[in-house]
């Protein structure tokens, strides 16, 4: 749970990113609903269970043997492999535009106050992050600079957004960047629909047409 402040925070989150998935199964789910909703075979939900990725408890129903997985954390997993370490992933090129439009009015080469008024930490945690370079800038006599991209790259990176304790601004940044992206899966699908829909009637009246 380390992308998380705590586990109110973690199924916020979840929530705002799988809708679907919450309304349609329990808070726990069987070893099949959960190769169901990540779409891979029970014998990959089993793997996951073994290397310790996956949490489960061992329940019995009368004479029948299974496991019981929290829903939350078969999301949580999912979060993790599909958006923290594929920077092609829609996730994580919608968080750099997210970032990008949000740092326009702030100069290319930025100053260490730009950076604590950026990301809501103190100078100290912005010096330690630049002191074990990842947060990479370059020091023009006494002053540092940090490229505006160089900012871009950390803050999207699995380092800052793995911070257990994350500031106001952090905390806000990712709150309006979930709501952004919820709503464009949202419209996606209703394109979606609305594009097989118009297929089907196509269909349908060029099949009318030529019986005509």
């Amino acid at each position: 749970m380390t992308e998380f402040l705590n586990e109110k925070e973690r199924t916020e989150t979840l929530r705002i990113l799988f809708p679907d998935v919450y309304r349609k199964y329990p808070k726990t789910i069987t070893q099949q609903q959960a190769a169901e909703i990540s779409q891979v075979d029970v014998q990959t939900i089993r793997k996951w269970e073994q290397t310790g990725s996956l949490p489960f408890v061992p329940a019995v129903d009368r004479l029948l043997h299974y496991h019981q997985i929290r829903l939350d954390d078969l999301l949580a997993l999912l979060y993790s492999k599909r958006c923290l370490h594929d920077p092609q992933s829609i996730y994580m090129v919608m968080l750099r535009q997210f970032y990008v439009q949000k740092y326009r009015d702030y100069p290319e080469a930025l100053l260490i106050r730009d950076v604590i008024e950026m990301t809501g930490y103190v100078k100290t945690t912005v010096v330690n992050w630049m002191n074990h370079d990842w947060l990479k800038g370059y020091n023009r006599g006494r002053v540092y600079r940090i490229p505006k991209r160089y900012l871009i790259n950390f803050v999207c990176g699995p380092y800052y957004r793995q911070i257990i304790r994350k500031s106001k601004v952090q905390r806000a940044d990712m709150q309006s960047f979930l709501e952004i992206y919820q709503e464009s899966k949202e419209a996606s699908s209703c394109q979606n629909i609305s594009l097989n829909s118009s297929k089907s009637w196509s269909t349908h009246d060029a099949g009318f047409t030529g019986n005509l």
